[in-house]
Order: structure tokens, then C-alpha cells, then sequence
């Protein structure tokens, strides 16, 4: 397996990286002196260091860098997305690094610890008049870019943090079980599942439309995770850490799912529908498509739900055993893999719905009494979109029409 492990100047992905090889965990695997080796491949083609030469003698060094990498087996390699510049960014990311790796890691560092080593390194001095706000801004322009570019790829786009215990459990799982994990292969085995729940659904069946919903602040009103951490006495703080940034990849949703094991269950009388949702899902039943609501939070919660007000045909939810963590690409890819053959409509609130209401052939934006930030951005960042929201919601978004 080759992972690319994406990163800001001393985000601390080569020590990662080091500790990873030094578990034990990964045996055979190498990580790259991605420098060293741009250095000698310069020195070789043009007689000059690396960042001596033309920006366009870098692209080709990178390429062929790439190409590479691209022989070897298994390697963590290290690399940079972009740099600042007084005009905005330089991009030193190429379409060779794209097809090169097999899934992309970013490790996401707090600016203000960024910063701090950003002074004290002499390698990096020429960045460390950057601002933690200004750092911060690199960071998330390297996240968002890289997971449009990830998604487009058909590849995983998974974001870590500093806890390397966490990390490490994550990564062994996620190589061992590589093939039935990384999230297209989990959207392909999902979208089996839901054309086989349209055949035997009598109201779909011999049609082809499939309708996404999210469920969660979707579906119903409530977030039933917070509802559920409250029934069990439980501080929601560690939660709000893990997705601070609206953060939402499989790493995210792995660790959370080891947070939030807990014996009681809130009552379906603490959630109250959507109405705007819901007559949306009527209209749908009622025009032949499968109703499927897609949670990445606790399926028990909604499987329960759902037997009693019987929203939708099928509840997709995480399931460590069968190999399913659903998160924002597990939800884009089972969008984009039924929208080849089947009319999809899907309905979402959060960043985390955000690339299956893109993929999807009409992907609805649903606003839960805010507008969300993160939201908005990527909307401002996509002009031309093809995503809409509701008209009858009196929350909307800028940039996209209703429907």
C-alpha cells in the first residue's frame, strides 16, 4: 500500500511517519526522503539544488519523483499541497502525486504548536512570520482542495490529529482490512445492498430511483448523538473536539464510534420530524423510489426510530463487523456509484453530506434552523454546483437556487 501523508511545514508528519515505521506495525514499509531525492534528481537534470531551479523544472522533478514512488510496494511518504505566497498559494501538487498513492492522509496540527516550531526552525525560517490565523487559513485551503481532488479520484481522504495511539489502532485496522475498508470499496458493497433493497421493496421495485437521506438534523430535528451522551451522563466535549472543523472522514467516525458505546437509549419522544424533510420523502415513496436514510451516527437510534415512524426503507448506519464506517466519502461514493445507473436524489444538512449531494442527480441541501459555516464556504467555493436547497425552508444558503 502507498500512503501519502499531506501536511503544513512542521506539522510533525515525519515524525509520525518514523513513529509508525517504529511500531512494529508496518512491517515492510518505507518512508521516502522526498527532499534528499529532489535534491539528487535536480542535481542530476539540471546541475542545480532543487529550489534553485524554474517552477517549471520543479513540476517536471515532481513527476517524475512521483512516477517513482509509484514502483515501490509499501511507503508512507510525505508531501506538501501548497505553500503561501503574498498572492494567495503556489500549488506543488501534481496529477502524477494523485495516481501515485492509494489513499491520502493528512495530519491536521494546531496552528498555535505550528507556529512555535515554525520559529524555531532554521529550514522553515522563511515562514515563520506567518500568523496562527494565517496558518490556520494554509491548513484548511489544504484540507478542502485535497479532499475535492481525493473524491474526484475515487480515493480516501482521511484526516488525523496528534493522538498517535488513536492514529496508530486507526491506520493497522485501516491497512489490514484495506480491501474491504477504504471508501469506495464500502459505497460499492452499499450500493449492491440498496439494488437488491429496490428489487425486493414492493413500492420500488422494478424502478430505478433511490433517494439519500441523512438522518440526523435531516431526517429529524434533533442531533440523536448529543441526546444520547446526555442520556448516559456522558460529556459531549470530547466530540466536539474530534469534529472540531467540520471535519468528517473515516478516522473521524472510527474514533467516534469508540467514544460512544453506552447502555441507555433516549426515548423516540425526544425527536421531532422535519416537516419539509418529510414531505419530501412522501413525495419521493410516492413517485417509486427506495427511501433510505444514511446515518453516520448510532444505528441502533435510528433503526428504532424507523421501526416506529417508518420514514424510510432502509437505514444504512456503521457497522465495525461488516466492515462499514459511514462517513462523508463512504456517503459520496454510494451516490456516485448509484447515480451510473439509477436516478438518485439525496438530502443532506452538513459538510458531511456534502460530496453525496454533489454526486448525486439531485442533490438537496437541507439548512436546520443556521446556516452552517462550513457549509456556505464550500458552496462559495463552487459556484458552479450542482446541489440546491428547499424553497419552502425559510433557512437558505447563498449561491444556490431552490427547489
Amino acid at each position: 500500500m502507498k500512503y501519502a501523508l499531506y501536511g503544513i511545514s512542521c506539522c510533525g508528519k515525519d515524525t509520525l511517519i518514523e513513529n509508525l515505521l517504529a511500531s512494529g506495525k508496518f512491517s515492510g514499509f518505507i518512508h521516502p526522503e522526498g527532499s534528499k531525492s529532489l535534491n539528487t534528481m535536480a542535481q542530476h537534470a539540471f546541475g542545480k539544488n532543487f529550489k534553485e531551479i524554474s517552477a517549471q523544472e520543479k513540476d517536471a522533478i515532481r513527476i517524475e519523483y512521483a512516477q517513482k514512488l509509484s514502483k515501490e510496494k509499501n511507503l508512507f511518504a510525505d508531501g506538501h499541497y501548497c505553500f503561501p505566497t503574498e498572492n494567495g498559494y503556489e500549488v506543488v501538487f501534481t496529477e502524477a502525486d494523485g495516481q501515485c498513492y492509494d489513499s491520502f492522509l493528512y495530519l491536521r496540527a494546531k496552528p498555535e504548536l505550528v507556529k512555535e516550531r515554525l520559529n524555531q526552525s532554521e529550514k522553515n525560517k522563511r515562514l515563520a512570520h506567518l500568523t496562527t490565523a494565517q496558518i490556520d487559513d494554509w491548513q484548511e485551503q489544504e484540507i478542502s482542495e485535497l479532499r475535492d481532488i481525493c473524491f474526484t479520484l475515487n480515493k480516501d481522504f482521511i484526516v488525523l490529529d496528534a493522538d498517535f495511539d488513536s492514529v496508530l489502532k486507526f491506520l493497522e485496522w485501516y491497512d489490514s482490512n484495506y480491501e474491504i475498508v477504504n471508501g469506495y470499496r464500502q459505497a460499492s458493497r452499499l450500493a449492491e445492498l440498496c439494488r437488491i433493497h429496490a428489487q425486493c421493496n414492493t413500492s420500488s421495485a422494478g424502478t430505478n430511483k433511490i433517494a439519500l437521506f441523512d438522518c440526523d438534523r435531516t431526517i429529524i430535528a434533533e442531533d440523536t448523538g448529543a441526546l444520547y451522551f446526555k442520556e448516559n451522563g456522558e460529556d459531549l466535549t470530547p466530540v466536539r473536539e474530534l469534529f472540531d472543523g467540520d471535519i468528517y472522514s473515516m478516522y473521524q467516525f472510527e474514533k467516534y464510534g469508540e467514544l460512544s458505546r453506552f447502555p441507555r437509549f433516549p426515548a423516540t419522544s425526544n425527536y421531532h420530524m422535519n416537516t419539509v424533510v418529510m414531505e419530501k420523502i412522501a413525495e419521493l415513496r410516492k413517485d417509486g423510489y427506495l427511501i433510505v436514510g444514511i446515518t453516520s451516527g448510532i444505528g441502533e437510534i435510528w433503526r428504532d426510530n424507523n421501526r416506529k415512524k417508518n420514514f424510510a426503507d432502509w437505514i444504512i448506519a456503521s457497522d465495525r463487523n461488516l466492515g462499514f464506517t459511514i462517513c462523508d466519502f463512504t456517503k459520496g461514493f454510494l451516490a456516485k456509484i448509484l447515480a451510473q445507473d439509477n436516478h438518485v436524489v439525496a438530502c443532506g444538512d452538513s459538510l458531511a453530506d456534502i460530496y453525496m449531494l454533489q454526486a448525486a442527480s439531485q442533490g438537496i441541501l437541507y439548512a436546520p434552523g443556521k446556516i452552517r459555516g462550513s457549509v456556505q464556504e464550500y458552496l462559495d467555493r463552487h459556484p458552479d454546483t450542482s446541489i440546491r436547497q428547499f424553497a419552502a425552508n425559510p433557512i437558505q444558503y447563498k449561491n444556490i437556487e431552490a427547489v
